[in-house]
This record gives structure tokens, C-alpha cells and sequence, in this order.
């Protein structure tokens, strides 16, 4: 994975929300690729936390998982939703990184959605059968009576699969140099509860970090 941009990505912040599909039901995370900077020397100091997404439930559920899971690894870390609104650090990220450095951070790591994919598919589980009329009495004409023969009766089956491909990407706040990145994708199917990925995708972002010397 190619590091792109700097900390001006606080800048280019997206309005999209980061589980628009995300927490419709069930799904399985994997993290499909990591990089780390060439430069980077030792495990980073304190952790800034910002999760780009506009509902504030949502942003402020995976920065507090953030700094727990990170804490059950002996760093330090913070959730910013408290702190700046994702507008405020869109406007002026100098004084966001200011303001995240006054309160003890080295480095900001972002969580943002990077792209989806939708699949849906049809099935018939049982054999077609047709019926001879619409309304149950005989048609008017014989083009009526003819294109009934061609309406499918059978009962139909949909199943909805998407796969979220979110991204964290850990910054210092000093030099506004990435530090390292992780690609995480998610597929998502149906009828489970709406926010059970949360934990293993956060704790997977969290282990990969851990396995790269980026945390402790």
C-alpha cells in the first residue's frame, strides 16, 4: 500500500459515514494489507483518536473501543470527539494537531471508509408454477389469457452482500508524516446485530499495529 498525502487528509475530511453498510447485520473482518513507514524507529507515544463519521454515536463508539483496545496493550491513547468536531479539524488542521499535542498526543490515527461494494442476489427455492388467470375468472382476450402464461408465481428469495473497506491510518502529529496504514475489509450480510463487528474490527486494526512495531 502506497502512503498518500500527509496529515491534510484532517483536511479532506469525507462526509460519508463510515458504516453506511458497515451496521446493517453480520459480517467477518479481515485486514487485507498494511504499510509502515521505512523511517519509523520505535513504538509511537500517545495516541490521538479521530473516526470519520458524522453520526456522533457512531464516531464516538469506535474511538472509545480505540483506546480501550489500545490500553489493554500498555498505550496511551484519547478519543477527540470531545475535543473538535470533524468540521473544526477540517477547517484548521494546524490548530487541531495543536490542540490534540496540548492534550498530551504524539500521533493521530484516522479510521475512514474507503470504498463498497453491493451484491444482491435472487433465488427460487422451490419449482415454477404459473397461474391461469389474474384475477382468478376467465380474461376478456385472448392476449390477457396469453400473457399470464408468462407471469412466474414462484416465490422469490433476496439476499444482500456488501463488502466495506475501511482504512486507519496513523500520522505524527509533529512532522505530519504517515507512519504506517492498514486496509481492513468487512463482508457484510444480513440478520445479526447491527454494531457486533465493531469490537473484532477495531481489535484486528489494534493486533495488526501491535505485529508491525507500531505499538507496543
Amino acid at each position: 500500500m502506497k502512503p498518500t498525502g500527509t496529515l491534510n487528509c484532517l483536511v479532506q475530511l469525507s462526509a460519508a459515514a463510515l458504516l453506511v453498510a458497515l451496521l446493517c447485520s453480520c459480517a467477518s473482518t479481515s485486514v487485507k494489507q498494511t504499510w509502515k513507514s521505512p523511517d519509523f524507529q520505535q513504538p509511537v507515544g500517545k495516541v490521538a483518536v479521530v473516526a470519520i463519521e458524522r453520526r456522533g454515536l457512531v464516531r464516538q463508539g469506535f474511538e472509545n473501543r480505540f483506546v480501550a483496545q489500545l490500553a489493554k496493550h500498555g498505550s496511551t491513547a484519547m478519543v477527540t470527539f470531545d475535543q473538535l468536531s470533524l468540521d473544526e479539524i477540517k477547517q484548521d488542521r494546524r490548530a487541531a494537531a495543536d490542540r490534540f499535542q496540548s492534550n498530551g498526543a504524539d500521533v493521530v490515527l484516522i479510521l475512514r471508509l474507503v470504498d463498497t461494494d453491493t451484491f444482491y442476489r435472487e433465488s427460487q427455492p422451490g419449482g415454477e408454477r404459473y397461474a391461469g388467470a389474474v384475477t382468478g375468472v376467465t380474461p376478456m382476450g385472448w392476449y390477457d389469457y396469453y400473457s399470464v402464461g408468462f407471469m412466474n408465481m414462484s416465490p422469490t428469495y433476496g439476499t444482500l452482500k456488501q463488502t466495506v473497506y475501511l482504512e486507519a491510518a496513523l500520522y505524527d502529529l509533529k512532522s505530519e508524516k504517515r507512519l504506517w496504514s492498514g486496509l481492513t475489509r468487512t463482508v457484510v450480510s444480513e440478520n445479526m446485530d447491527r454494531v457486533a463487528e465493531m469490537d473484532p474490527l477495531v481489535e484486528k486494526i489494534v493486533a495488526s499495529m501491535r505485529k508491525d512495531g507500531v505499538i507496543r
